[in-house]
């Protein structure tokens, strides 16, 4: 009789203690942040005084006020004191190059440039990360190691942003590499190739790059209708967006016509493409941030491509701004590896210089671009159930956005990469 009431009294108390932790799980991470302002939805209003309560991965609530980790049964939980700070969710960049570096020569035997253009990346996408950047997308690369690097920091071995990677760049050719294509059915055969490498989307280029002579303001598309509106549709098979480089007037309104959800760069805006933006529902990604190495640049130019140069540095800011006016949707993207690696946030100075206001820039970083990524489930905002990107600066980006140059704290998925307060 004595045992079996002993045994009762041993399993009251361990559901009195099992009731007291709210049903935690011995393997269960929890992590108590207070921040003294929280951006938790950017395109609202920050609060003060918040408290982020983060469970393994993410956001399980937020509490108003400094909430200690007792008087939220969570006893074991780690406090991270950020009451000092403005914290907001982790930013993405939605145009970056992270296996690519203009700082850094590779060696001219292709056998070897993948083997270090994997080192390139590993170096960037640490820089990117511990600039506040947790998520950010790569629209084209050669080789392998741009999957090597994504696959590498999902699984925790490597560290970086979480990393959405398009393979190959869809282009013009006829030799029969990865990614090249020539007609309808080539192209979609070169789609089908990035899908099997494993692409989270297509990038295909649709006029030339922007210091050609081709990709002056009226010249035309480089792809046909038909042949992009294969990309695309060979895209959707496996619901994968598609990102369109394109400069020209002409190659943008091609390629929104074939049904893209972005047009990378897009430095020839017209009347006709804001309507088709609007109508699609498209996103613009301008890469403003490559204007500051195009202007220094300029002395090295010949005369006829300075000047279609320096019209480009006037006229490119203004459609963008233009099309933002108009209702156009902008998501942020810096061209990282064309420009420096770690100074994504210069591209968010561009866009209050060109006339949006701290907040808005902010949400081309977040909200937009968890948008376009198709993740607005879990990144973006920190709420209850997103991923806990959360990052933090000292003073309020929302009065300056420069602030985003002076992220110290990082943490990416409930974990901490950097804590330099």
């Amino acid at each position: 009789m004595m045992r079996h009431y002993t045994s009762v009294v041993f399993g009251l108390v361990i559901l009195s203690v099992a009731s007291a932790s709210w049903g935690q799980d011995a393997s269960d991470r929890w992590r108590v942040v207070h921040a003294g302002t929280l951006l938790s939805s950017p395109g609202t209003l920050p609060l003060e005084h918040q408290t982020l309560v983060i469970k393994n991965d993410r956001v399980d609530r937020i509490v108003s006020g400094f909430a200690t980790p007792e008087s939220l049964d969570l006893s074991d939980a780690e406090t991270i004191n950020l009451q000092d700070h403005f914290v907001l969710p982790g930013l993405v960049d939605m145009h970056v190059h992270l296996t690519s570096d203009r700082s850094v020569s590779l060696p001219g035997v292709d056998a070897g440039r993948d083997v270090y253009s994997m080192t390139i990346g590993i170096r960037n996408a640490r820089k990117t990360l511990h600039a506040g950047y947790t998520t950010v997308r790569n629209p084209g690369s050669a080789g392998w190691s741009i999957f090597a690097l994504r696959d590498g920091i999902q699984s925790g071995d490597l560290e970086g942003p979480r990393l959405f990677v398009a393979g190959h760049t869809i282009r013009i050719g006829t030799d029969g590499s990865s990614g090249s294509c020539y007609s309808v059915d080539s192209c979609r055969q070169a789609v089908r190739r990035q899908i099997a490498m494993g692409a989270d989307f297509i990038k295909v280029y649709a006029t030339c790059s922007g210091a050609q002579p081709c990709a002056h303001e009226k010249a035309p598309a480089v792809f046909m209708l038909d042949e992009l509106k294969a990309v695309v549709e060979t895209a959707k098979t496996r619901e994968l967006k598609v990102a369109a480089h394109a400069h020209t007037t002409a190659g943008i309104n091609l390629a929104l016509q074939a049904g893209v959800d972005s047009v990378e760069h897009a430095s020839w805006l017209n009347d006709t493409s804001y309507h088709l933006l609007l109508e699609s529902g498209g996103y613009v990604v301008p890469t403003l941030m490559v204007k500051d190495m195009i202007r220094r640049g300029l002395g090295n130019r010949d005369p006829a491509t300075r000047a279609r140069l320096e019209r480009s540095l006037v006229e490119h800011p203004r459609r963008v701004a233009e099309a933002f006016a108009a209702g156009v949707k902008i998501a942020s993207g810096s061209d990282a590896g064309v420009v420096p690696h770690g100074r994504n946030a210069r591209e968010l100075e561009w866009y209050v210089d060109i006339g949006l206001s701290e907040m808005e820039a902010i949400v081309t970083a977040t909200v937009n671009a968890a948008d376009l990524l198709g993740q607005s489930e879990h990144l973006g905002t920190l709420e209850p159930g997103k991923l806990a990107d959360v990052i933090a600066v000292p003073e309020s980006p929302l009065e300056n956005i420069s602030e985003l140059f002076n992220v110290d704290f990082v943490m990416k998925a409930g974990k901490v990469y950097k804590n330099a307060r």
